[in-house]
């Protein structure tokens, strides 16, 4: 009887040693697995993936729609190091994501969340409280014309351009492209053929030093002649630039973005919110981003969309914009690029809020420029009547 017990017993210790040997095995086999890196989804993109809080996340991947990964195979592809994408017949470099790449110092964020004074009204919105603002806002008619990049990696002047023109009345003023690009380069003591820059980067370099008018230093759509081999502009030219610069910025705050950010709430890039009581004050917002999912001619309303995983796609590269109105019924931000004006809107694309909530990576807004004795500044936005609502 005990050795019938006895031999019972080793037989269910065997048993059990041979399960927990199992389940070792399983941990270890799955461990492994964790530790291969994953296939790109585009083939030769690098890409990286997002950080979204589990609360956003249920809400994107129960929303939104799988991605055509056929059509992005043909959309996206690297060259000499740089991302591209191809939208028709027409091909524009991004910014790669070693360039996009920053993390603010614990200062930074601190300073980030002091909201300057034009904002105090609407603090409370900003914090998810329930204020009255309008339901469209949109500064289109007070940007100058859209220019096109073309074939070099310039996203990052033409966005701060922007930003700088409409801050001295918009129409008003026409900035050069061309010395942004040559100041931004001997500020990071890079040849003017660099690949791109860190877009908030552009704030503290136009505080340091002003640029010239278009006229002045004109944009060409290939590599100007003093490019040649990773040059920067010759003297005669730098100084006729230099001489003709009175356009700076005098005071600017950065937005950082909050990746466990789970409502809109705060003063964060991926809030919404935020960013609707910027553009509600008159103000504008020199914006870099992620890039995922576009393709086409990028019509309609860029939206997040979801990879073979069911998680939200990787992103591929960065761009930089000027986001320059919003319309919260159809919760989409209008940005000015510069492909263009046969991509998007007439050049102008549209974001959707979770695009923004999902992949939007810092900005910055200008809040005074340099006065200029014969240039007027901007002038208080009209009231328009708009529809309001409560929340």
């Amino acid at each position: 009887m005990s050795s019938t017990h006895s031999s019972r017993r080793s037989g269910l210790l065997v048993a059990a040693v041979l399960v927990l040997l199992a389940l070792a095995v399983g941990i270890a086999c799955a461990a492994a697995i964790m530790q291969l890196p994953r296939a790109a989804l585009i083939p030769g993109v690098p890409e990286k993936i997002i950080e979204v809080p589990t609360v956003r996340l249920q809400q994107i991947t129960a929303s939104k729609s799988q991605a055509n990964m056929a059509v992005l195979r043909q959309t996206y592809f690297v060259r000499n190091n740089v991302p591209h994408i191809r939208l028709g017949a027409d091909e524009f470099k991004l910014l790669p994501l070693s360039r996009l790449e920053y993390t603010p110092s614990a200062q930074e964020f601190k300073a980030s969340q002091q909201m300057p004074v034009y904002l105090t009204p609407y603090r409370n919105y900003v914090y998810g409280q329930p204020y009255k603002i309008p339901d469209v806002v949109d500064h289109r008619p007070n940007q100058t014309s859209i220019k096109d990049q073309a074939g070099r990696l310039t996203c990052v002047c033409f966005a701060s351009m922007a930003g700088l023109e409409v801050a001295y009345g918009g129409t008003v003023i026409d900035l050069s492209e061309n010395y942004a690009n040559y100041l931004y380069m001997k500020a990071e003591d890079r040849g003017c053929k660099s690949a791109g820059l860190q877009t908030h980067m552009s704030a503290d370099y136009l505080s340091d030093h002003g640029v010239c008018r278009e006229t002045v230093c004109p944009y060409q759509t290939s590599y100007p002649a003093w490019c040649n081999n990773g040059a920067n502009p010759a003297p005669a030219k730098r100084a006729d630039a230099e001489a003709k610069r009175p356009f700076k910025i005098k005071s600017y705050h950065k937005i950082w973005r909050k990746d466990d950010l789970a409502t809109d709430t705060g003063a964060w890039i991926n809030n919404p919110r935020y960013l609707e009581a910027i553009l509600r004050s008159g103000k504008d917002i020199v914006f870099g981003t992620y890039v995922a999912g576009w393709s086409g001619d990028c019509t309609g309303v860029l939206d997040v969309q979801l990879g073979p995983g069911g998680n939200p796609l990787p992103s591929v590269a960065g761009h930089a914009m000027l986001v320059c109105g919003y319309n919260r019924p159809e919760e989409y931000f209008m940005v000015k690029n510069s492909w263009g004006t046969d991509k998007g809107q007439d050049g102008y694309f549209y974001l959707s809020y979770d695009y923004i909530r999902t992949y939007a990576k810092y900005g910055y807004v200008i809040d005074e420029v340099e006065p200029l004795a014969l240039v007027p500044l901007r002038p208080m936005l009209r009231a328009v009547p708009m529809q309001r609502s409560n929340d």
